[in-house]
């Protein structure tokens, strides 16, 4: 994490859910014995065009299964990166996080690399007022 504090505009029972999400795909998801990697990192933004830049949010792990689907597909509902797959779960943590993420004015974006998951949100940092 960053060493100053990072404020964003955000529902956090919202937001909450969103990280709530991610956590609990890498705990069904991620294969065992292997590591989860969870990162918030300043993005720096544009001082021609006054953005303050974004508050990154990123968790990355491997994943126990091959996934052998495209990243967009994942966040469709009730589809699963492995249609082998028997344990629970309905599909739908994904597309919840993704839809809560861009409803509060955030980017949700998933990235597979063969058998590497990663997920990053980012929101757009609120500067302190004095």
């Amino acid at each position: 994490a960053p060493r100053e504090p990072l404020m964003i505009r955000a529902d956090g029972r919202r937001l909450w859910r969103v990280l709530e999400n991610l956590y609990n795909n890498v705990c069904k998801y991620a294969m065992e014995g292997s590591r989860v990697y969870v990162d918030l990192a300043r993005v720096p933004g544009n001082p021609e065009t006054g953005t303050a830049g974004q508050a990154v949010f990123t968790i990355k792990n491997i994943s126990a299964n091959p996934l052998n689907i495209r990243a967009d597909e994942l966040t469709e509902r009730f589809v699963r990166g492995d249609v082998a797959r028997t344990t629970e779960g309905s599909g739908l943590g994904l597309s919840i996080a993704q839809s809560l993420t861009r409803l509060q004015g955030g980017t949700f974006e998933i990235l597979i690399d063969g058998d590497l998951f990663k997920v990053q949100i980012g929101f757009e940092v609120v500067e302190k007022q004095s």
